[in-house]
């Protein structure tokens, strides 16, 4: 959600590709913006034209996170008032984290990156869960660090099964579709939906000065990783 990554994991994954002799039909790179390199290349090991090269999904991952972390340093960027958000955040909220299915040595990589470990009282990060989104576990957990109640968080998500993790720990849960198509993460179940972060802050204002219904807490991954 504050990091625009999509091109450092799709850049990250082509190197890693050719760095290893894979062959990827061409219409299929897309599929790895805004999702998982273990999926992704577990369909890319099972095509023929890979079949026999020895080569086991966990390898090509981490040698994929490898590039990835490298990536970042050259094209990823914050999204525009992604940091205006994380301060009003920090004034609205008595709490603010992090909670995400990427691998810590992935969210350290982005947090020094853009030196935003300040806005955060937790981070929880795949590392720290059994099970990835949408299990509700990393929203569940954070909840417990912070000592709140997952049903008194905001949780702000920019996919699908974040959203739907995030409604099975019951929390309010605000979708922006910065990376998806917004009526996708309405179809999720999404509370309440917004276009970009401009119009994040706006709501997030909103709630609370509305009171009541609004949470205490707010938990948020970003995208495939950070």
């Amino acid at each position: 959600m504050l990091l625009d990554s999509e091109e450092a994991h799709e850049k990250a994954a082509r190197r890693v590709a050719w760095h290893l002799g894979l062959s990827v039909p061409e219409d299929k790179w897309a599929s790895i913006r805004g999702g998982a390199y273990e999926g992704f290349f577990d369909y890319v090991l099972a095509l023929p034209e890979n079949a026999g090269r020895g080569l086991r999904a966990v390898q090509v991952v981490l040698q994929a996170y490898d590039f990835y972390r490298e990536e970042v340093q050259r094209s990823a960027r914050l999204f525009p008032n992604a940091v205006d958000v994380l301060e009003l955040c920090r004034a609205t909220f008595e709490f603010v984290a992090i909670a995400t299915s990427s691998e810590w040595r992935l969210v350290d990589a982005a947090l020094g990156q853009f030196r935003l470990a300040k806005y955060f009282d937790g981070i929880i990060s795949g590392d720290h869960t059994t099970q990835k989104k949408p299990a509700p576990e990393a929203f569940l957990v954070a909840a417990w660090l912070l000592g709140t109640r997952p049903s008194d968080m905001v949780v702000v998500e920019d996919s699908t099964h974040g959203i739907r993790a995030a409604r099975l720990a019951r929390a309010h849960v605000i979708g922006i579709a910065t990376s998806r198509d917004p009526e996708a993460l309405r179809k999720a179940n999404a509370h309440y939906v917004v276009s970009d972060h401009r119009e994040l802050a706006v709501h997030i204002d909103r709630l609370a000065k509305e009171g009541g219904g609004a949470a205490r807490t707010s938990a948020r991954r970003v995208g495939n990783g950070f």
